[in-house]
């Protein structure tokens, strides 16, 4: 994968077959879940994603907790809209290729990549230790596939952030 910004500001993101497909299945899946309502996801995803421990801590209840989340709710669920324009755009299925992210819509990018991330660590009560390398190596199953999510997604933002 390489990243590069154009003139405008645009990046342009080249990708091989395998690492657009990630992209497309993270995004997609991220896609479904900001469509869920907070109270449906996974409690360990809804403190992740909304912070609900967080507010109880500092004694924000009842309506104010309601409203706090259905903003952060609202927010999420206009990000769905751009992605869904993402996935159109991305390389077909199964080819490597170029893809666009306009310049105004980087920010929103990289906050539905941490979303992915966080969502994906929350699912599985990933830890500092599970982040490692080796213990990527050592995963199997559907926690391996999360931990190679994790590690693509933050090389995505890494390599936008520094472009």
């Amino acid at each position: 994968m390489r990243v590069s910004q154009e003139g405008t500001g645009d990046r342009q993101i080249e990708f091989a077959a395998p690492e657009a497909a990630l992209l497309r299945q993270a995004l997609q899946s991220t896609v479904e879940a900001y469509e869920t309502d907070p109270s449906e996801l996974d409690p360990m995803v809804g403190n992740a994603w909304y912070g609900q421990a967080g507010l109880r801590e500092a004694g924000i209840r009842g309506e104010d907790a309601v409203h706090w989340v259905a903003g952060l709710h609202e927010a999420r669920m206009g990000r769905g809209a751009a992605m869904k324009s993402w996935l159109k755009t991305l390389p077909p299925v199964g080819q490597a290729g170029r893809w666009i992210l306009p310049k105004d819509e980087v920010e929103s990018f990289l906050a539905t990549c941490n979303d992915h991330r966080l969502r994906r660590a929350a699912e599985f009560d990933l830890g500092e230790g599970d982040l490692e390398v080796r213990a990527m190596e050592r995963a199997k199953g559907d926690k391996r596939i999360a931990l190679v999510e994790v590690h693509f997604l933050a090389w995505i933002i890494e390599l936008i952030l520094h472009e």
